[in-house]
């Protein structure tokens, strides 16, 4: 696998986390929330950032505990419309629970001195990190069994 900037979200109907990664490193760090009032915006927003840092994939958390959810439809539908407007390979990755552990991990931080507040949108940058560490974890696995 060549060098490249990976971009990891965590899609919701309010924000979507956003995460940044690569290829080379596999390290995955949370990079900011959006508010998702619109597609169209959230998609502005989300070009800016891949151009700001050179992105070639993209990777969406979609769940696959109830694969047909509202919420699926919704992630494909803007998946699709990152694909077409800025022509990147847009990857689906499961995501079941990432904003649970993404939720556990900070409780965990709280109860070892962390002074700042847990607010939601941290909670979604997180789980974009989580998503992305975990694509990143199945793509090497899935090379070393060739």
């Amino acid at each position: 696998m060549k060098y490249s900037k990976v971009l990891g979200l965590d899609f919701g109907e309010k924000r979507i986390g956003l995460a940044i990664g690569d290829t080379e490193s596999s390290i995955t760090t949370p990079l900011k929330t959006i508010k998702n009032i619109d597609y169209e915006k959230s998609c502005i927003e989300i070009s800016n950032v891949v151009n700001e840092w050179k992105i070639s994939t993209i990777v969406i958390g979609i769940p696959e505990i109830n694969s047909n959810q509202a919420i699926n439809k919704k992630i494909k539908n803007f998946g699709k419309m990152l694909n077409s407007s800025l022509n990147l390979d847009v990857v689906f990755y499961n995501e079941d629970y990432s904003s649970n552990y993404a939720q556990a991990e900070l409780k965990l931080q709280m109860q070892t001195g962390r002074k700042k507040k847990i607010n939601k949108e941290e909670i979604d940058r997180i789980a974009a990190s989580l998503i992305l560490q975990s694509y990143f974890e199945n793509e090497i696995f899935k090379r070393s069994n060739k």
